[in-house]
């Protein structure tokens, strides 16, 4: 892997097959590798503390629309997931604090979680949720 790798490459494994959630996910995935140049390059300044700002503020737009779109279904697994959402908005807004503080944040820490959540959410939350909407008659 060489130095300018994306933190979370976009490929078939984040995409779900639903356009207006896929362009929303691709954003996020964007947002994060963007999070991820901008602190390898120890600008942990301002211009981190934006992008982290940016990144979380959109996921909580994604997250709403989301919502939107998925409850249509009644889906059983809605409930969990919306918690999943709430978890990873505190998990936020606590990072979000830290860099605002001028506390050192543990970027490790920061780009180790924004990975793996978002890996995992998508690739595995949302791919499930559709798989359910499908049964359920999204797409007939």
């Amino acid at each position: 892997m060489d130095g300018d790798a994306d933190l979370i490459p976009w490929g078939p494994d984040l995409e779900l097959g639903i356009p207006e959630i896929d362009a929303q996910h691709r954003a996020l995935v964007d947002l994060a590798n963007r999070l991820y140049d901008e602190l390898k390059t120890a600008k942990r300044g301002e211009q981190a503390r934006r992008a982290v700002a940016e990144l979380f503020a959109y996921s909580a737009t994604h997250f709403a629309d989301e919502e939107a779109f998925f409850s249509r279904f009644n889906l059983p697994s809605m409930e969990d997931h919306m918690s999943a959402h709430a978890a990873f908005a505190a998990r936020s807004v606590e990072f979000e604090d830290r860099l605002a503080s001028g506390s050192p944040a543990d970027t490790v820490e920061i780009l180790g979680f924004l990975e793996s959540w978002i890996r995992r959410h998508i690739a595995r939350d949302d791919r499930e949720l559709v798989r359910i909407a499908r049964r359920a008659g999204f797409g007939d």
